[in-house]
Formats: C-alpha cells, sequence, structure tokens
C-alpha cells in the first residue's frame, strides 16, 4: 500500500513560549475554565482504556468514530468560511488555515486502519454508526458555524475542543508508538491541535467572566468540553456525560452529588 502524508503539516507555525503564555494571561477569564475542565477529562475512564490496550485492534471502537468526527469536522469549517458575512471577512483567512489544516487528516487515519487490519476495505466504514454522543459533538459546530458569532466558534472549537482533542493525542499518539503502531496521524495532531487552542484568541477581546456576555461564553466553551467527553466514552460504551461549573470544576447534580464515580454507567 501506498504510504500516505500529510499534505498540510507545513501550514502549522512553531509555537512560541512567550506568545502562548501572553494569550492564557490576556484571556485568563476563559482560558483557566477550559484548562481546569480539560484536566478533569483526563481522568475519566477513557483514558484508562487507552492506557490498557493491547493492539491496535482493540481501539478500533474509537477509530472508526474517530474517522467519521475527522472527516466531518473540515466541512463544518468550511461552513463556517463559506457562511461568513462581508463585516467578518477579515476572519476568511483563519477559516481557510484550519480547514484546510484539517482537510486530509482522516485519509491518514483511514490508510492507518487499513494496514493495521481494522477494517478489510475503506467501503466497511460507511456501516458505521456515529454514536449520538459523536453526533452532538459534531452538531454543536454546525449550530456554531450558522450562528456566525465569532467569539463563541473560537472559545467552543479553537480553545475547548481543539485543547481536549490536543490531550486526546498527547495520550493515544505515544501509546500507538508503544504498540509499533505510531503513525503521522495521530503525531501531527499532537503539534496541530495545541496551535489551534491558541491561534484564534487573538482574533476576540477579553471579556468580564462575571458579566453576561463572558459568562454565556464560557458555558459555550465548557458545554464543547462536555459534549467531547460524552463523545469519547460513548466509543467504549460507557454513559457520561460531565458537566461543569463556570470555573471549570465538574459540577454535582442528580446522580452525580455523591460520588463522581457515578457517572460512569456501562451500557
Amino acid at each position: 500500500m501506498t504510504n500516505v502524508t500529510s499534505t498540510t503539516a507545513s501550514v502549522y507555525e512553531a509555537l512560541d513560549v512567550n506568545e502562548l503564555e501572553r494569550i492564557c494571561v490576556k484571556h485568563a477569564w476563559v482560558v483557566e475554565p477550559i484548562f481546569n475542565a480539560s484536566k478533569a477529562v483526563q481522568e475519566m475512564p477513557f483514558f484508562e482504556w487507552v492506557s490498557e490496550i493491547k493492539s491496535p485492534l482493540q481501539f478500533k471502537p474509537a477509530a472508526v468514530q474517530l474517522f467519521y468526527h475527522s472527516a466531518t469536522f473540515p466541512k463544518v469549517m468550511g461552513l463556517m468560511l463559506g457562511t461568513t458575512p462581508m463585516s467578518e471577512n477579515h476572519m476568511m483567512p483563519f477559516y481557510a488555515k484550519h480547514a484546510y489544516g484539517e482537510a486530509d487528516h482522516h485519509e491518514l487515519l483511514m490508510h492507518w486502519m487499513l494496514r493495521h487490519k481494522l477494517l478489510n476495505n475503506r467501503k466497511e466504514i460507511e456501516n458505521v454508526v456515529p454514536t449520538p454522543e459523536t453526533n452532538a459533538c459534531v452538531n454543536l459546530a454546525y449550530q456554531l458555524a450558522i450562528e456566525q458569532d465569532r467569539a463563541k466558534w473560537v472559545v467552543t472549537i479553537n480553545s475547548g475542543i481543539e485543547r481536549c482533542s490536543n490531550e486526546f493525542f498527547k495520550v493515544v499518539a505515544p501509546k500507538m508508538h508503544e504498540l509499533g503502531a505510531g503513525d503521522t496521524y495521530f503525531d501531527i495532531h499532537v503539534e496541530a491541535d495545541e496551535h489551534h487552542s491558541i491561534m484564534g484568541m487573538d482574533y476576540i477581546e477579553p471579556e468580564d467572566p462575571e458579566s453576561p456576555r463572558g459568562r454565556q461564553l464560557i458555558a459555550k466553551a465548557l458545554e464543547g468540553i462536555t459534549l467531547w467527553a460524552a463523545m469519547l466514552h460513548s466509543w467504549i460504551d460507557v454513559e457520561l456525560f460531565p458537566t461543569f461549573n463556570l470555573d471549570g470544576t465538574l459540577k454535582k447534580r442528580g446522580r452525580n452529588e455523591d460520588n463522581i464515580q457515578n457517572m460512569y454507567i456501562i451500557r
């Protein structure tokens, strides 16, 4: 089989640590809740599951759903670009660069799955039914693209979901190398998603986290992390829907009041 390499890897600029720090300080109002929530997600069962897999084949339940997510997100980014109003035309290069950077990644994943026999042929992926949680995560992005609220898009997609994606690949990429199944698909996302998670923050203004607008934006970013976490766990048949306080700490509600472990229900 012909080796496939990403045609978009060069679009990611080297991260400047000082620039990252500047952006994090400037936008601490939303960065800190996002970091708190994404850290909480890292402690959830999906990551323990990843640590325990012994072969690429065991990753199949996640891989086939990940393909759908990976193939669909660039389309949503294209929709964000295509529906940009004239008043926001200065944002078009930003949206286009993100969409281009993601456009071929699902093909890298497809070739990885075929190489390691997760699929016998590429048409098998058409039989996969996305979980409701996977659809919910993708549909949030569609909602934001239609709404055309630049700040909501940046804090939810670029800063919230991409932050969680970066943490996902930081765990999965080395695990695949450990299993002798390392691949450009996993490796490129460690760099790409870290870049995406900060690259948009300079396109929005800081908000007072206690203001109605600030609270709205923080809540939307955390909603994205909720749906991301629910999606990951649906891939391993664990029903989990964590919600967060506006500081990014886990919220206790309903059956979760006594013990956070009550969130984890094996289907």
